[in-house]
Parts: C-alpha cells; structure tokens; sequence
C-alpha cells in the first residue's frame, strides 16, 4: 500500500502490521522424496545378496558357488563403500551437491548391469564394489544436501528421512526377492538406478553450496524454489543470513590455516583423541555385532535354522521390523538421550545373539535338526536385534561422531572413521560364512555378543550425553584440551 493510499485510508503507520513471509515446505519435501530414492537404492543394495546368493545356488549359477566366492559377492560392496569417502568427499566441493548425486549414479547403474549380465563371478563381484563406491558416496552427500536444504524448523523430520527411506529399500528387496529371480531382481535395480539419475537432475542446488562458490544470484533463485516464494525479497533476509554465516566460517577457517595450529597438532590434542577415539570404538561395536552378516544372509540363517516358516518371508519380516525401528528412533533420541538408549541396544543385542547362538547349539547338539519347540527363536531373537540395533548403536554411532568431534579435526577424522567402518564391514561380511565353517555359527553369534556386551561396559564408562546441548557445550564441556574430561 502507498503512503497516499494509507493517508487517504486513515491508516496511521502504528496501525500497519507487517507480515512476515511464511515460507512452503512443498519445494523441500519434493527435493527431499527426489534425493531419498537414491537412499532406497543404499538398502537396496545391501539386502540384495540376502534373497539372491540363495538363488543363484539353486539354479546352479556359475556352476554352483563356493562360500569364497558367496563371500566376495557379498563383501564386494563394503569394500567398495571403504574408497567412497574420500571419492564423494572431493566431488562434494568440486561439482556440488546435485552433481554428486548424478554422478554417483553412474557406477551404480555400470554396477548393477555387470552383476545382472555377468559371464563370471569375478565381474558379479566388481559390480558389487561399483555399487559400493556409489552407496557410500549417497549416505554421506544424501545427508550433506539435505541438512542444508532444509529449514530449521523441519530438520530434523527431513534428516530422519534418509534411515526411512533406507529401510523401505531393504524391505522392498526382501519383498521383491520373495517373488522374482536374481536376474529379475537386479534388472529392477537397473530401472531405478536411472530413475534416480533422471530425477535427482530436476533438484535445486543447495544454497549453501552456491553462496559458497559465490554464486549469490544462483543461490538466491534456488532458495526461493525450494521456500515457495514468489519474490526475490521474500528470501532475501534468509539469504543474506546464509551468506554472512559462510564468510564468517570461510574467515575463521583462514585464520587457522595461517595462525592457528597445524592439522596435525588438532588431532593430537588430548580433546581431539578422546572423541576420535570413543567414535571409532563406537564403529567398532556397531558393526562388530554383526549387523551386516544378519543383513546380507538373513535367508540362509534361517535356512540353517530349519524354522517352518519360508527363510524370504521370515526376512521380510525383518525388513518390516527395521521400518518400524527406525520410525521409533526418531521418537525416542530426544526422550531417552544418547546413553539409555546405547544401553537397553547393546545389553539388548548382548541376549539376542546369545539365545542365537545357544539355537544353533542345541541344534548342532541334535545332530543338525532343529529340538522341537524351538523353531521360533531364530525369527523372534533376530526380530529383536534389528529392533534394538536401529535405536541404538546403529544410528547413534554415525550420530554422536558428529557431536562429540571437535569442528577443526571434524573433516579428516570422521572421514578416517567412516572408511574404518567400512572396512569393518567388509571383514564380517567376507569372512563370516567362513568362521562359520571354521568355528560353527554359534560361536559366530557367541562372539558378536561378547562383542555386544564389552560394548555396554565401554558406554557406561566412556560416552558422554549429549542430550539437550549445543555442540559449543558438548566439546567445552567433554573435550577442552586443557582440562580433565568430566567423567559421567
């Protein structure tokens, strides 16, 4: 309104109010669905040997399988994931964010057509491993574009998106996998792949991204179709805040790289070390439950556990539960805190894999038939895991890195964390059919749940709680190098 128009209206300018652009949420739930498929396609991807590597046994594939060469099939992809940290990494900065996520696409799609039209098991296992590259890639760019996309207010709800959208792919692989043959399976995998690489093409660039590259005008046009705004003042205010807060980070990190203390002097401090190393002993626990060995054979387990259910319908049953666990972690993250929740999960998957490996004792006591009146444990006592895994250690490992790691060592050593974790997972799953040859599956299970039970003692002696702290707080509160770490 002009000031003739409110003169002429009676309006005085106390009378005027101003109301504040309320931004839609539509342009960031779209970008959010968009860039979520390709974290389908990451439990896609790890599931995919559960229904298939008992597949390509029964129909004789390469001439029938040996536990070598199901072992590298399955492991193929964590190896894969352990060089995808420092690939995503540099395209990240290099290219951006939606051009990462286009590229990372490229090996998945090579990868997926290698293992549906191998002539070898060698090219199905290379395969493997490009899928890998690209898996690992999207969890870590996935999770960088969206924390920066979004508002505060609907943070946490679309960060909580990547583990639903993980679990709907593991579920739909243990669905599909029920119905349809290896080489149906991954010709599936195929098409989504380049639905993933066609969509991901039509999302904004993130923001932060492009005022970074300083790009102001590209990064206000990208804010304004991600906040629904029909002009450009309307986002202005946001803008202008997005730009201020990445030169103060450009500035401050200048400062360090020509006054401050060397890299290297960072890491070393007694801070540093201490929240390196409760992360990499949390990524030690997390996957040295055996976590990825349930996932990747969850059909032959039960299998082996000659339960009268089908082993493909008891592993969808799995999938079903890991949806339901990872909808009740976002509940319960901010309720229980950090620590309770480590607990109840690591005491937890302490008793479940212990009455697993007792199952199977019995079993192998019975002359490998399953005593009546038990058949039931193996599908109750995995149920459980995964419930437990998925509020607890699992998510919290990758979650409390991000807290407790001091800003200035932040990029180097969660990036040596991450490959850790992978190469973790590549040895449980390249060598778990072979110590069960070697020692027997229940021993396989006795041992992740010693693991499972060191690990409890370890939280309750070790890992803060960082419940309801800034990040400031957590690391002056536990990790200032000058000072004693308070003990909890």
């Amino acid at each position: 309104m002009e000031s003739k128009d409110i003169e002429e209206a009676g309006i005085t300018p106390k009378e005027i109010k101003i109301v504040p652009f309320q931004s839609k949420i539509r342009g960031q739930v779209i970008a959010t669905l968009i860039v979520c498929l390709a974290c389908v396609e990451v439990g896609a991807v790890l599931t995919w040997t559960s229904p298939a590597l008992p597949d390509l046994e029964r129909k004789k594939r390469f001439g029938g399988l040996t536990v070598n060469e199901k072992s590298w099939i399955a492991s193929a992809v964590t190896l894969g994931a352990i060089f995808s940290g420092p690939i995503a990494g540099y395209i990240l900065d290099r290219i951006g964010r939606r051009k990462s996520l286009v590229i990372l696409a490229i090996p998945l799609i090579i990868g997926w057509v290698l293992i549906a039209f191998s002539p070898i098991v060698t090219f199905m296992s290379v395969g493997r491993f490009l899928t890998g590259i690209s898996i690992g890639g999207y969890i870590l760019v996935c999770n960088v574009y969206l924390a920066e996309i979004s508002e505060q207010r609907i943070r946490g709800t679309i960060m909580a998106s990547t583990c639903i959208a993980l679990g709907t792919g593991m579920l739909l692989t243990y669905i599909l996998g029920t119905f349809f043959s290896w080489f149906v399976l991954s010709v599936i995998n195929i098409c989504f792949s380049i639905i993933i690489l066609l969509s991901i093409r039509t999302v904004p660039e993130s923001p932060v991204y492009l005022i970074h590259k300083g790009h102001k005008k590209k990064a206000g046009e990208e804010l304004m179709r991600l906040r629904g705004a029909t002009e450009f003042h309307q986002i202005e205010m946001e803008l202008n805040e997005l730009q201020s807060s990445t030169l103060e980070v450009e500035t401050t990190q200048a400062q360090k790289s020509t006054e401050g203390p060397s890299l290297w002097k960072n890491l070393t401090r007694r801070g540093s070390l201490k929240a390196i190393g409760i992360t990499f002993a949390l990524m030690v626990f997390q996957q040295l439950c055996g976590v990825n060995a349930v996932i990747f054979f969850a059909a032959s387990i039960f299998s082996a556990a000659q339960t009268n259910l089908d082993a493909n319908v008891c592993a969808i049953i799995i999938g079903v539960d890991i949806l339901f666990a990872v909808f009740l972690t976002s509940f319960l993250i901010d309720k229980l805190g950090r620590r309770m929740l480590l607990f109840i999960s690591l005491l937890g998957l302490t008793v479940c894999l212990s009455g697993l490996g007792i199952f199977f004792y019995l079993q192998l006591k019975n002359d490998g038939i399953t005593p009546n009146g038990i058949s039931w444990v193996p599908l109750v006592c995995l149920m459980v895991f995964m419930i437990l895994y998925n509020i607890g250690i699992g998510p919290l490992a990758w979650f409390l890195m991000s807290e407790i790691i001091p800003t200035d060592v932040k990029g180097p050593a969660s990036a040596a964390a991450t490959s850790f974790n992978w190469l973790l997972a590549f040895i449980v799953t390249k060598t778990f059919e072979d110590f069960t040859n070697l020692i027997g599956i229940h021993m396989c299970f006795w041992f992740f749940g010693g693991v499972c039970f060191v690990g409890f003692v370890f939280c309750f002696l070790f890992v803060p709680e960082t419940k309801g702290k800034t990040l400031d707080e957590i690391q002056r509160l536990y990790f200032n190098e000058d000072k004693k770490v308070t003990s909890l």
